[in-house]
């Protein structure tokens, strides 16, 4: 049985800033994932971390030195808790370069 992902753009859809003045800056890109360090992240929805788990063996095919680790979304929460403010802090102590966080459907 194949499943079927909908991918969308990590900066959102522009009609939602309409008449907005707000200026959403995320990250830089990270020039490639070779060596790198990833946060996979689930919160709260149903099937986050499947979806998770689908990432880390696509992505693991393609780059073998890419290390990821499945990251709570704050301290003291588990794996599908609800983001927490601290999820910035564990981030760092993880010393990940990037993450990958997934909501489910």
């Amino acid at each position: 049985m194949s499943a079927d992902y909908e991918v969308v753009s990590p900066v959102g859809d522009a009609r939602d800033a309409s008449g907005s003045q707000k200026k959403i800056v995320g990250a830089s890109p990270l020039d490639s994932l070779n060596g790198k360090k990833l946060g996979l992240v689930w919160t709260e929805f149903y099937n986050g971390d499947i979806v998770l788990r689908a990432f880390r063996e696509h992505l693991g095919k393609r780059f073998p030195d890419l290390e990821m680790i499945e990251m709570a979304p704050g301290r003291g929460s588990s794996w599908g808790d609800h983001p927490a403010p601290s999820i910035a802090d564990l981030a760092r102590e993880h010393g990940i370069h990037g993450a990958v966080i997934a909501a489910g459907c």
